[in-house]
């Protein structure tokens, strides 16, 4: 195993202490640093080119703390702790750019594993935050589905598939609208084409998705 070089960054001395103690000695990891959130401490970040940064975010927003990290060293991989394993904290460390986290509760196990994790692209998490992820990606999914865009119909066109939508039939359409049946399978024609389908429930289906 290669070993992984490990930054600690915390505002509280005792806890980079503690943390640099539970990981010394681990397999895999390389203690590189254990720095504050001053200046000088993410320019230390900088200057070790760490795998790692194991990032307090107790007392922090973990964005602006993400974005100043990331700024220092772009390439390091950002792992949160200790955090409220929530939905609202996980995905808010996610979306500032970590690639893992440490439960509050967890211990040096716990640890040293979100490190290896980290470094090797995955990431442990309790059951309620996987679902919770899968729940979020279906809501992206279908909203990503919801906006996909369609070709425009003429007013003409989007009349006569509001009909449709009504179960009109051609007859009661070319009726309501004052025109020939012709006329009527003409633009359904034309609307199929568009909306690339090939039944009249379909275009209605393709046209309104949400519903």
């Amino acid at each position: 195993m290669t070993n992984i070089r490990v930054i600690i960054a915390s505002p509280v001395r005792f806890v980079r202490e503690g943390m640099v103690t539970s990981l010394r000695g681990r397999e895999g990891v390389v203690m590189a640093d254990a720095v504050d959130m001053s200046p000088p401490g993410i320019a230390r970040i900088a200057d070790a080119e760490p795998d790692v940064v194991l990032v307090d975010v107790g007392e922090g927003d973990p964005a602006a703390l993400g974005r100043l990290i990331k700024a220092a060293n772009p390439e390091a991989k950002l792992v949160a702790f200790p955090l409220d394993e929530n939905d609202d904290q996980v995905f808010a460390c996610a979306a500032a750019g970590f690639s893992g986290y440490v439960p509050r509760e967890s211990g040096a196990d716990e640890l040293h594993r979100a490190v290896l994790d980290a470094m090797e692209g995955r990431m442990h998490c309790a059951p309620h935050i996987a679902a919770a992820m899968f729940n979020r990606l279906a809501g992206f999914l279908r909203e990503a589905g919801s906006s996909e865009s369609l070709p425009s119909l003429t007013s003409r066109e989007s009349e006569i598939l509001a009909l449709v939508d009504r179960g009109c039939s051609n007859k009661d359409i070319a009726r309501q609208l004052r025109i020939s049946t012709g006329t009527v399978k003409n633009h359904m024609h034309n609307i199929l084409l568009k909306l690339q389908v090939g039944r009249r429930g379909q275009a209605a289906a393709r046209r309104h998705p949400q519903d």
